[in-house]
């Protein structure tokens, strides 16, 4: 277990290839890097006048650099420890290239798409839009959804069809409801409404040529012709992150445990110990996981049992 200053409130992780994790600290405004031996080195996020930025998501990009989303911006952290930014704020200092009707507009949800770029959700006057970030052409538009009562996605993926999948969570429109959403690198938008009150929030792609979520009901699932199916995890609390691990099953967390669902729907929980309020979870190729706990500020490795 790896102890994180005290109101750390640690989120979204990634592991890189050198086996160095990065965790965002959203309390601490921070990026926290865990290196192979357990040494924690604080980023801090670069800000202008107004408040602190807190990071959401984190996002590795094929330069080895560390994109983020946090508050009003998106930035990179280099493999230097420089920062790139762009911010919607205008007297931010230290932002990037990024023209007045493209500004970031408190981006959501991250994920590598089909061009190698970084893609991201933001609001823009009333709508979501979707974007791509390099560190080459700054920010750049995708598209902008037509609905404008959208909430932005707990989580977004690059599909096995080469379309980038998102959870679209609650919607103010009577006539509208959450879902899931695909997204082509030439704008064309679908959804597939889930039932009212779902919740959709981490999406990944499965070992199954389908895309696997979480929501307030349990685990679902979604081929990439829309097939729905759903698999509800006992006894247990809003599950929050999913990822694929590497016996090819859908590893998830939830409130306390940790569970395991096969891709033909059977699931294992185990109680991780000590454990208050785990959010991501991140394989590690040996077969074991690290785990963020918010409720302890910790991060835990945790081994299924055998």
């Amino acid at each position: 277990m790896i102890r994180l200053p005290g109101n750390a409130s640690p989120g979204d992780m990634i592991l890189t290839d050198d086996g160095t994790l990065w965790v965002t600290e959203s309390r601490l405004a921070a990026i926290a890097e865990i290196a192979p031996s357990g040494k924690v080195t604080q980023h801090p996020l670069p800000h202008g006048a107004g408040f602190p930025p807190f990071p959401a998501d984190l996002q590795e990009s094929p330069d080895g650099g560390i994109w983020y989303t946090a508050g009003d911006q998106i930035g990179r952290l280099g493999p230097s420890g420089k920062f790139t930014w762009w911010s919607d704020s205008y007297d931010a200092p230290g932002n990037g290239p990024c023209a007045d009707d493209n500004r970031p507009g408190f981006p959501d949800a991250l994920t590598l798409g089909p061009d190698d770029t970084i893609w991201f959700e933001h609001s823009e006057r009333g709508s979501k839009v979707f974007s791509r970030a390099d560190t080459k052409r700054g920010l750049d538009r995708i598209t902008r959804l037509k609905s404008q009562f959208n909430v932005g996605p707990g989580g977004m993926t690059l599909g096995p069809d080469g379309a980038v999948w998102f959870s679209q969570q609650l919607e103010y429109d009577a006539e509208q409801r959450e879902g899931i959403g695909r997204l082509t690198a030439e704008g064309d938008y679908k959804k597939w409404p889930l039932p009212k009150g779902s919740a959709p929030n981490d999406i990944v792609s499965g070992p199954d040529e389908a895309l696997w979520f979480t929501d307030r009901r349990g685990i679902g699932r979604i081929d990439t012709d829309g097939g729905l199916s759903h698999f509800p995890v006992p006894a247990s609390k809003y599950p929050s992150d999913i990822t694929l691990g590497p016996d090819k099953a859908l590893w998830f967390t939830t409130d306390r445990r940790v569970g395991r669902i096969t891709t033909k729907g059977r699931i294992a929980l185990w109680p991780v110990r000590g454990a208050k309020e785990l959010a991501d979870i991140v394989p590690v190729p040996d077969g074991s996981f690290w785990l963020a706990d918010r409720g302890t500020d910790t991060v835990r490795h945790f081994t299924p049992p055998r």
